[in-house]
């Protein structure tokens, strides 16, 4: 197969001949790459469609730890979470491997969204505009899900209840939970990811076609950098870059509005956070963070995967100080990062554990979270979680999460909660990326193809997915706050 491209900026023209043998679909066996370019090239940008197939995404795998399955178990009030206690201490008298280890007691009832036929209802969600919320089969969205018989379309969540389990039948120990008196919902812990296009190759277990046209993107990229990607060619290279994505969210028009009137916590849900970065905020400026105390997913001030550090240098790297990059925030006395270590460092974890880092965030004053993560597979649906978001919400939180690189118009959680801000992505011209999922939920897009930020020991790499697009919005969010203190968080989602 041959594609030809051509790309225009300021006049100058380049074309670009992709030449693809394949040997099977999402097999790449030989790739050439032939490049025309007139004149000097100042940017360049090739984006294409491979319109993978769904063998080829990330499959859904329940986040296992040594055997032991992890329940969430939804409750409709105090004496439901109290059947539960009972149950699961007659079980262990009984000499089964049951116990809660964490109860979520949330401050008010959250009805359990059901599904529905037509998204048409002209009801508004919580995004501010009238569309529906992401409505599936329930065999596609829910894994291991019973909902109690309530004799009526009215099921209620006011917490739910951390049950770790070890047995050989766990679906007879999800319907013993899902029959006891005040269950609302039982549903087993998903795995969630870092939504770089990097990760999900390896999810895939193998390339595909989505993995070489981005190393198609990222070589055209560099090479019209090479041969001439500044409008002067005697013009002096900085030691600090400003990424472009930096310049297209217009980040500088907020900066040039002088100092803003107070500071504002950015929390930032991932891998962790290289601190002593030189180009990074300190503890000196107030960065701090959570980790699980049991240190299964390892420390929040060390990133085993880099992932985390290059979205916190999105949002917040320090400007004008001659390194590296600079950042939407790039003055560290304007704003406090908090870090949420929930993912380990193979860039995976558990929802569960996502929650856990949600809820700190919250306690430590965080007004803004990022989160470029997510669950994309059936079973990643889960109404414990969705009622916690809302609650998040409600308490004046902006939750900001990756839609996903399926390049399709799947749905993935927590970016699909009606209460967190779905974000999508575009490449340097402002195109939709190839990767990026695309559905209904998704409210706003930033710059995720080809991004430039911090990783660990000091060094910067460019990476892309939509997990780099959404720091870019958190960051902007954060920033615009700062600002309009008074404003609430969907005021300044919309």
């Amino acid at each position: 197969k041959k594609e030809m491209f051509l790309s225009k900026s300021n006049g100058t023209f380049i074309v670009t001949t992709l030449a693809l043998t394949t040997l099977a679909v999402g097999k790449v066996s030989a790739i050439d790459v032939d490049q025309a370019v007139v004149g000097k090239v100042s940017a360049v940008d090739v984006d294409v469609d491979p319109s993978p197939t769904a063998e080829f995404l990330p499959k859904y795998v329940p986040y296992n730890n040594g055997g032991i399955t992890t329940l969430l178990v939804s409750y409709s009030d105090d004496a439901g979470h109290d059947s539960v206690v009972s149950h699961t201490e007659k079980m262990k008298g009984e000499g089964k491997s049951i116990s809660e280890k964490k109860n979520f007691k949330l401050k008010k009832k959250h009805k359990v969204k059901k599904e529905k036929s037509s998204s048409n209802d002209g009801n508004k969600d919580k995004k501010g505009a009238a569309k529906s919320e992401k409505i599936n089969d329930v065999k596609e969205r829910k894994l291991n899900l019973f909902e109690a018989e309530t004799g009526n379309d009215d099921a209620y969540i006011s917490g739910f209840s951390v049950i770790e389990v070890k047995s050989d039948d766990i679906t007879a120990e999800i319907a013993a939970l899902s029959a006891l008196p005040g269950v609302t919902t039982v549903e087993e812990d998903a795995m969630m990811h870092i939504m770089s296009t990097d990760y999900q190759k390896k999810l895939r277990g193998e390339g595909g076609v989505a993995e070489h046209v981005r190393e198609i993107q990222d070589s055209i990229k560099a090479t019209a950098d090479e041969i001439g990607g500044y409008s002067n060619q005697n013009e002096r290279r900085l030691a600090e870059e400003t990424p472009y994505g930096i310049e297209m969210v217009n980040a500088e028009y907020v900066w040039n509005k002088g100092a803003p009137p107070s500071t504002i916590k950015i929390c930032v849900v991932d891998t962790g956070y290289d601190l002593g970065h030189e180009d990074l905020p300190t503890q000196a400026d107030g960065v701090a963070g959570w980790n699980d105390p049991s240190g299964e997913f390892g420390l929040w001030n060390n990133d085993g995967n880099g992932h985390g550090t290059h979205c916190a240098g999105t949002i917040g790297a320090i400007g004008n100080n001659n390194k590296g990059v600079t950042s939407v925030n790039p003055d560290p006395s304007k704003f406090d990062f908090f870090i949420g270590k929930g993912l380990s460092d193979n860039g995976s974890g558990s929802n569960l554990n996502v929650l856990n880092a949600v809820q700190q965030c919250v306690n430590n004053g965080a007004k803004v979270i990022s989160m470029s993560l997510g669950c994309d597979g059936s079973g990643c649906y889960s109404e414990a979680a969705n009622s916690l978001y809302e609650e998040v919400y409600d308490e004046g939180v902006l939750v900001i999460a990756a839609a996903g690189n399926s390049a399709q118009d799947s749905w993935g959680y927590p970016a699909g909660y009606p209460t967190v801000m779905s974000v999508g992505s575009v490449t340097s011209s402002g195109s939709l990326s190839s990767f990026s999922t695309r559905n209904e939920q998704v409210e706003i897009t930033g710059p995720g193809s080809s991004v430039k930020s911090t990783v660990p020991n000091n060094q910067y790499d460019t990476y892309s997915g939509t997990s780099m697009a959404c720091p870019h919005v958190a960051g902007v969010a954060a920033l615009i706050w700062s600002h309009f203190p008074n404003c609430t968080n969907n005021q300044i989602r919309n």
